[in-house]
């Protein structure tokens, strides 16, 4: 059976005006950024590549995996809301940046370890008939891969936890885009976690790369 639709649950990088949910913060598009245009996002890359067919973008910027922060509880990934928002034959989760790395409050790797193996164990429970994608968050620039937060953990920890949640539950699939070599100056990101233009033209990539599907336009 091909695939033909899909949602995404995800934070800011995955944001655009008008094509969230109304209550939910929007990043893109932003002063300065050349993200400037829907047609520009990793996502609507992927439409057009693809012919697939978005139903739902539960995309909230600044939101966490975990209920921690300063953002209302219910834009945590885990929210049941949030999650029963979702359809399609397959569901894209990009997420986590948020936890490790926000300056207003970053959460523990414990919490942020229990909140994410709720997600995966959520999504399973209430998506069983869509194919589950789980990405690690792009490499930010705005510090190095071994450089711990306030609580002593890093974005190596960040991204080698969701592949050991990840890759222990055959039910749900692995996008690591963690493991591209972001660098300052590459141009990917805009402000060392957005990414510009050329930025979702790679994350677009990798996900079209690990999503191994079998479509045609129609």
């Amino acid at each position: 059976m091909k695939l033909k639709t899909f949602s995404i649950l995800g934070d800011s990088i995955s944001t655009f005006k008008d094509w969230i949910p109304c209550e939910n913060e929007v990043f893109y598009p932003k002063d300065s950024y050349d993200v400037t245009h829907v047609e520009h996002t990793w996502w609507h890359l992927l439409m057009e590549q693809t012919g697939l067919e978005l139903i739902c973008n539960e995309s909230y910027s600044g939101s966490r995996i975990s209920e921690t922060g300063v953002r209302p509880i219910a834009s945590a990934f885990i929210s049941e809301k949030r999650q029963a928002r979702l359809s399609g034959d397959l569901i894209i989760i990009f997420g986590g940046t948020n936890d490790f790395g926000q300056a207003e409050q970053p959460t523990t790797l414990e919490i942020f370890t229990q909140a994410y193996i709720r997600l995966v164990d959520g999504m399973v429970k209430r998506h069983s008939k869509s194919e589950l994608y789980f990405c690690t968050p792009l490499q930010r620039t705005d510090r190095s891969l071994d450089e711990q937060n306030l609580h002593g953990w890093t974005q190596n920890d960040l991204a080698n936890t969701i592949r050991t949640i990840v890759l222990s539950n055959p039910r749900v699939h692995l996008i690591d885009l963690a493991s591209y070599p972001i660098q300052i100056g590459d141009g990917l990101l805009l402000d060392n976690l957005h990414p510009s233009r050329k930025g979702m033209e790679l994350v677009c990539s990798m996900i079209k790369q690990n999503l191994d599907l079998q479509l045609t336009k129609n």
